[in-house]
């Protein structure tokens, strides 16, 4: 059994523990060549407060080899992931999933509405898991912390192909008096892959009720 000198030299060998809270998403702003209204890539990853990081499933057959039955790979399945994000006064966040949805499908003329082919309405989504800053300086701005962060880099990032949203959730209101609005969607894609992170050595973070967006 490892004892705790051990773990504590794994955690400084390794640059200690991933936070489910350093996290960063760069949603698309345009889906082929027609702009997606009500939020920018920017505000998207500040709004945003939860995002569910892909796997895969591996699909399997049975197969019997003389007395034996035992599986064998058939190919792979993945999981839809889910976001949620705080809604602002401009309703950016609702107006964003709003235009995305319209190049889906046209409700206007009812029942004689159209669907769009598949290539009209993806886009590519990235998810970037943070490692905890080195140095890190920043401000409060009334409810929003912004943080300057020196050397907190992705240590894991997948972007999502072909993706889009496939349930936009209802917005729930309330008479609590503190109450923050927030909205979810759930993004469906063909497949993901690990990518490089392209940022610079320093960025800048924000954090909304105290967890970092």
């Amino acid at each position: 059994m490892a004892g705790i000198e051990d773990l504590k030299s794994r955690l400084v060998l390794r640059n200690g523990m991933a936070m489910s809270n350093q996290f960063s998403v760069t949603l698309p702003t345009t889906i082929n060549s027609k702009k997606l209204k009500g939020l920018d890539a920017r505000t998207a990853n500040i709004l945003c407060k939860s995002v569910t990081m892909p796997g895969k499933q591996i699909v399997t057959l049975d197969k019997q080899i003389g007395l034996f039955n035992t599986k064998v790979v058939s190919g792979f399945a993945v999981d839809d992931v889910t976001m949620t994000f705080f809604v602002l006064n401009d309703y950016g966040v609702k107006r964003y999933f709003d235009s995305w949805r319209s190049l889906m499908v046209s409700e206007k003329g009812g029942s004689k509405g159209t669907v769009a082919y598949k290539k009209e309405y993806v886009g590519d989504i990235s998810i970037h898991q943070l490692r905890k800053p080195i140095f890190r300086t920043g401000f409060d701005v009334g409810p929003l912390s912004v943080d300057l962060d020196l050397l907190g880099r992705s240590i894991y990032s997948v972007k999502l192909i072909d993706a889009f949203p496939t349930t936009i959730n209802s917005i729930e209101l309330s008479n609590e008096a503190d109450g923050l609005v927030e909205m979810s969607a759930q993004f469906s894609f063909t497949n993901w892959e690990v990518i490089q992170d392209n940022r610079g050595l320093g960025d800048i973070n924000f954090s909304l009720s105290g967890g970092v967006i």
